[in-house]
């Protein structure tokens, strides 16, 4: 079976990034020993939703108690 004919789990997206970004993104690399950049951004945006999911739950019961 060939893998092509595979539905893809993941999605290739262009994004731009400020310079200083990169080179502070590249040092946390360095320091933690792994210089897997795709996989470091996946976690940052993991942590991200994960906290955003949790205000907007906090906001959504909030807003029901009115």
């Amino acid at each position: 079976m060939s893998s092509k004919n595979r539905t893809r789990r993941t999605t290739t997206r262009n994004i731009r990034f400020p310079n200083h970004m990169i080179e502070q993104i590249n040092i946390a690399l360095e320091h933690k020993g792994s210089g897997n950049f795709s996989a470091w951004v996946i976690e940052a945006c993991r942590r991200r939703l994960a906290t955003d999911a949790t205000h907007l739950r906090t906001a959504s019961m909030t807003n029901n108690e009115k």
